[in-house]
């Protein structure tokens, strides 16, 4: 996702301080304390032409040793060091990170994944793990990845009153994630469960995008991609955790934010990635929040779920985002129906925490 931090910034009068400190660390949008999303700086452009052209579009493959090599090239150059490069079972990083941290996050990685493709073939999706390695870069703190984003640190920002980086990058154009050590961070609290929702969501877009879940080349809607990491965030610090679980901080969203801002329809919603990209903060914060509870419904409602398995295997060779509304009623069924299936989903998950 991408924030174009300067409009939503300068429209943000309908949100609370607590609402704007989510929002700007780290590109938590519609949680207060989840995973980070934010991507640039700068306004995107509308989804309507072929990923050769987007800038999200995935850059020409290359061999694993030659991307570790382009990403060491980068970091050289950020003046980023000394590095050091780890490898696991299904991932490789690199960084100046720590090797006890690097060494954590990759464990916590590859248990990510385990858990990841259990949950998905247990539903039918049969995803598979890639057999190149994935990359990771791992930052010692927040001032290192903003030298390499050019970004402003968390704690300079802060005091200048600018709004602050995001927190974690999953770029798919280059098929890299990026993390850093949030304990680095002084302004934060819980670091250990920032790093871990961070790596849940953003690793998720990683996985999602490698494993068959999803086309890198192709055209998603990005209210399903961050539906899906949004589905993931709930996780444990450590060890083991199930996928899927309620997200709490997402459904609190639901709640206060349309106190003040309408419901955004499923059809805008999929038809329109810049509801999540730009424009009044607010209104981001509850796109997130209902792209959360869109996939959790295909995915938990049974009736929902093997329509919503047919629906990703009709959308995976779509390059161009002319067909979305037509493969979204084809699949799951017309829109205006599922706004109020969804209305009355969110209700009962609500009434299900009493």
């Amino acid at each position: 996702m991408r924030v174009h931090h300067g409009e939503a910034e300068s429209k943000s009068a309908l949100l609370d301080r607590r609402d704007w400190l989510w929002l700007m660390l780290g590109g938590v949008i519609g949680s207060g304390g989840g995973t980070a999303t934010a991507r640039s700086a700068q306004s995107p452009a509308k989804e309507t032409q072929s990923p050769a052209k987007d800038k999200g579009a995935p850059a020409t493959p290359m061999t694993p040793d030659a991307e570790l090599a382009a990403v060491r090239d980068k970091l050289d150059q950020a003046k980023i060091g000394p590095l050091s490069t780890v490898h696991s079972a299904h991932y490789v990083a690199i960084g100046d990170a720590p090797e006890a941290f690097i060494t954590t996050i990759l464990a916590d990685c590859e248990q990510l994944a385990a858990d990841y493709q259990r949950y998905f073939d247990s539903l039918g999706f049969h995803v598979h793990l890639p057999d190149s390695p994935l990359i990771v870069i791992m930052f010692r703190d927040d001032r290192s990845f903003g030298r390499f984003f050019r970004l402003p640190s968390l704690l300079g920002a802060a005091a200048k009153g600018r709004p602050l980086q995001p927190a974690g990058i999953y770029d798919k154009r280059t098929n890299v994630l990026h993390v850093f050590d949030w304990r680095n961070v002084p302004i934060e609290p819980r670091a250990s469960h920032r790093n871990m929702e961070t790596l849940s969501h953003e690793g998720t877009h990683q996985l999602s995008f490698n494993t068959g879940l999803l086309n890198r080349a192709g055209d998603t809607p990005l209210c399903i991609v961050e539906g899906l990491g949004t589905h993931a965030e709930p996780r444990k610090v450590s060890g083991s955790s199930d996928f899927g679980r309620l997200n709490l901080r997402r459904m609190d969203d639901l709640a206060r934010i349309q106190r003040r801002v309408s419901w955004i329809p499923v059809r805008e919603l999929i038809g329109d990635d810049s509801v999540l990209r730009a424009g009044n903060a607010a209104r981001i914060m509850l796109g997130y929040a209902q792209s959360w509870l869109l996939v959790h419904y295909l995915i938990k409602e049974p009736a929902a779920l093997p329509r919503f398995r047919q629906y990703l295997q009709a959308i995976a060779p779509r390059v161009k985002s002319d067909r979305r509304i037509e493969d979204a009623q084809a699949h799951l069924g017309d829109l205006d129906r599922l706004d109020q299936e969804l209305r009355r989903y969110a209700i009962r998950l609500q009434l299900s925490l009493r």
